[in-house]
Formats: C-alpha cells, sequence, structure tokens
C-alpha cells in the first residue's frame, strides 16, 4: 500500500512546475534562496538566472506543467477546477479511503458468507 501511495505522489509531482509571475510570466523548474536572491532555473532553455525582488516568493505559483511542443505554461487539471494544491491531495486522499473502506467492507462479508455455508 505504501508503495503505491509513493507511486502516486511521484507521477502526480514528476512534470512539476512553477509560474513566477512578477512582470512577464515565465515557467520555472526549481528555485532556492540564497543571500537575499532567487536563483531559478528556466523552463525554455534550462538556464540558471537571478533576481534580488522585494516578495518574490509570493509570485512562485506551483501546479503548472512545461509544454515544450507550444512554449506555455500550462495549469494543472486541478487548478482549473479552482482548487489549491491542499484540496487536492486531500481529494485524493478521502477517494482513496472511501475505496480502501469499500473493498474491506465487502471482502469482510464475503468471508462472513463463506463461514456461514460450513
Amino acid at each position: 500500500m505504501k508503495k503505491i501511495l509513493f507511486i502516486s505522489f511521484l507521477l502526480s509531482s514528476l512534470s512539476a512546475s512553477f509560474l513566477y509571475d512578477k512582470d512577464t510570466p515565465i515557467c520555472i523548474e526549481d528555485y532556492y534562496i540564497k543571500n537575499s536572491r532567487v536563483y531559478f532555473l528556466k523552463s525554455s532553455d534550462g538556464q540558471w538566472s537571478s533576481t534580488r525582488e522585494n516578495n518574490t516568493i509570493k509570485d512562485l505559483h506551483s501546479g503548472y506543467t512545461w509544454d515544450a511542443d507550444n512554449s506555455i505554461c500550462k495549469p494543472e487539471s486541478w487548478l482549473i477546477l479552482g482548487m489549491d494544491v491542499k484540496d487536492w491531495h486531500f481529494l485524493e486522499a478521502l477517494t482513496g479511503l472511501l475505496f480502501g473502506f469499500t473493498f474491506m467492507f465487502f471482502t469482510i462479508i464475503l468471508f462472513m458468507q463463506a463461514g456461514k455455508e460450513k
């Protein structure tokens, strides 16, 4: 069960990019902060850039993927629905719990019916 959860988390975050929306929005793959500068890896050309803007972190939005064919930063499906990433993961977890409970319930019923027949 842990492997399935790990694989689903890994698949959901493989193509994760960020939208850096300050003056001109660009798609970035990774970023880090060092010495009050924000360094980010552009999705378009794979080059590292940096900026010394104030409040830069509030301009980074998760939930985007880089479409190399069209050279655009597309939002994920859950972002189109107006959800936050926490809401999406909560919905995935709740769905998994409901399926697991349903499977467990009917498995117990089957075992009880098989025990009655003897």
